[in-house]
């Protein structure tokens, strides 16, 4: 058949990240929630001691009522959000932030690379509102961890898409069977030759990772890659004897992994 081997991203995409008038959630493993608007996407993990949010779509005050509304509508307690946790620094992934740092405390991570690059390089450099607003507390690099309750995530360095992006791998369930994710942190290559080898040395490596923590989760931070807003509505109706479409087996994820390898020769043919 034939399919496509990579995501089309045309102006509109790019434009649909700040749309904020339409959201879907779905609970995708018993401790993990998804989140997203038309093309970017959040995570919120359950532990034993608490909730665990990872990037928060857009700095805007009605992204962030839909990741609280999500939590709550599916039965979670939103004042246990403890941590929020950053892939890198740009605006549609640090996002809306800046809520949960005022209104439940959070403890901030993101790498100090990607935190001065937040700061110095505006993703939309007209418009103050898209701009740094809220400090990083905790700064994590390759290799740190990062725990509550039962639940601890590997950080990876993978600079590429940004100068200090960061990849996770962490544990989920479903109906008590234990899976690995994997999340790739930074979705597109750069769009210079040398950032795009850096960019294909790094998903080598966390792709070494992955293999070695035995990931058999595929997730995104970008809904395009993945069929994301098309896994979620399944996800939302799926019936109980349905498969979980996230659940893609550790060869699986290595060929999802591809598509980031084909945008980047793509690139560099470009």
């Amino acid at each position: 058949m034939n399919r496509l081997n990579k995501p089309i991203v045309t102006k509109e995409t790019i434009k649909n990240m700040e749309d904020m008038s339409w959201f879907i959630h779905a609970q995708i493993f018993d401790d993990l929630l998804i989140i997203a608007q038309k093309e970017t996407n959040c995570f919120v993990l359950k532990t034993t001691d608490g909730l665990i949010v990872i990037d928060a779509i857009w700095p805007s005050k009605q992204a962030f009522d839909a990741i609280i509304n999500a939590i709550k509508d599916i039965g979670w307690n939103a004042d246990t959000i403890k941590k929020l946790v950053l892939t890198h620094g740009h605006t549609d992934h640090t996002g809306c932030g800046k809520w949960f740092v005022e209104e439940y405390g959070v403890n901030t991570y993101l790498s100090e690379t990607d935190d001065i690059f937040w700061l110095e390089h505006h993703t939309k450099p007209d418009r103050p509102e898209t701009w740094k607003d809220y400090d990083i507390t905790n700064y994590i690099k390759d290799g740190d961890t990062i725990t509550l309750g039962d639940k601890t995530i590997y950080a990876y360095g993978t600079p590429g898409h940004t100068p200090g992006g960061l990849s996770y791998i962490f544990p989920v369930t479903e109906n008590g069977k234990a899976y690995m994710a994997g999340l790739w942190g930074g979705t597109t290559p750069p769009r210079t030759k040398h950032g795009v080898i850096q960019y294909l040395k790094s998903l080598d490596y966390f792709l070494e990772k992955a293999d070695e923590k035995q990931v058999n989760v595929a997730l995104s931070n970008h809904t395009a890659v993945d069929n994301g807003l098309e896994r979620i509505v399944y996800s939302k109706a799926r019936m109980s004897y349905m498969p979980n479409m996230y659940v893609i087996g550790q060869d699986g994820f290595g060929k999802y992994c591809q598509v980031f390898r084909t945008m980047s020769y793509d690139g560099l043919e470009e």
